[in-house]
C-alpha cells in the first residue's frame, strides 16, 4: 500500500514558524492604545480596586462616569490595572476627563500613571509616577512626579483647582513630563524625577470627609 503524505505538512509548518518568529518578544511594549468611557452599570473587570473603607461605583446621571468616594475619616479608593503596566515611561500619553469635588483641605484627589498599586496611589513614595492632584486640596493643581528612587515630588502648577469638568493630558518621552489641563501646559516641562520604568494608569482618593473623585473618559497609549 502506498504511503499518502501530507502534500502541505511542510507549507504549514514553515508559515507557522514565520509567523511565530514575527512576534515581538515579551519585553518590547508595542503601540498599546486604551480607551475607557467609564459607562454601564459597573466598573469593567480589568481594572482592579483598593479600598480602605472607600467606595468605587458609576454615577447614577448623565455622563456621570465613574465615583470614586469616600465618606469618613482616613478612608481611600483607587483603580489601577493591577501591575499590568503596559505603557512605556519614555514614550506615552493620558487623557482623562475628571471633576474633583472639593477644595477642601483634608482631600487628595489624582490621577496618572504609576508603576504601583497601592492604597496610596501614585503619589506613594518610592513610585515611578506622572499625574496631576489637588495634593490636600491647596487651592491649586499639583504635577506628582517620581523616578522610583525616592518620595513622589508634588510640584505647584499655580494653577487654580475648582469642581468643573476638565480635560487633563499627561504626556512623557522620557527626558521630559508635560501636564495639560483643557489644552493648556500648567507648570512648566519637568525633567527631572521623572519616571524610569513601565507605568499603568490609576485614580485616587483620599479623604477624611464625604467627597467624590469623578470621571468620564481616560485614553492611553504609546506613542
Amino acid at each position: 500500500m502506498p504511503v499518502i503524505t501530507n502534500p502541505y505538512r511542510f507549507a504549514v509548518v514553515t508559515e507557522f514558524d514565520s509567523m511565530y518568529e514575527s512576534f515581538n518578544p515579551l519585553t518590547t511594549i508595542n503601540k498599546q492604545h486604551f480607551v475607557e468611557w467609564f459607562s454601564g452599570s459597573s466598573l469593567p473587570s480589568y481594572w482592579t480596586t483598593t479600598l480602605v473603607s472607600g467606595t468605587v461605583s458609576m454615577s447614577d446621571s448623565v455622563d456621570g462616569g465613574i465615583k470614586l468616594s469616600t465618606s469618613g475619616v482616613n478612608q481611600k479608593a483607587t483603580i489601577h490595572f493591577n501591575d499590568k503596566k503596559q505603557y512605556a515611561h519614555d514614550g506615552s500619553v493620558l487623557l482623562s476627563v475628571f471633576k474633583f469635588d472639593s477644595t477642601q483641605a483634608s482631600t487628595i484627589q489624582s490621577i496618572g500613571f504609576t508603576d504601583n498599586n497601592k492604597s496610596d496611589g501614585a503619589r506613594t513614595s518610592g513610585a515611578n509616577s506622572a499625574g496631576f492632584s489637588d495634593v490636600v486640596n491647596q487651592g491649586t493643581i499639583y504635577v506628582d512626579h517620581g523616578d522610583g528612587s525616592g518620595a513622589v515630588i508634588n510640584t505647584n502648577s499655580g494653577v487654580t483647582a475648582d469642581t468643573n469638568w476638565h480635560v487633563g493630558k499627561i504626556t512623557l518621552d522620557g527626558s521630559s513630563l508635560i501636564t495639560q489641563i483643557d489644552g493648556v501646559a500648567i507648570g512648566s516641562t519637568i525633567t527631572t524625577d521623572i519616571p524610569t520604568a513601565r507605568l499603568q494608569p490609576i485614580a485616587h482618593i483620599d479623604s477624611g470627609v464625604t467627597k467624590n473623585l469623578h470621571i468620564n473618559y481616560m485614553e492611553c497609549y504609546n506613542t
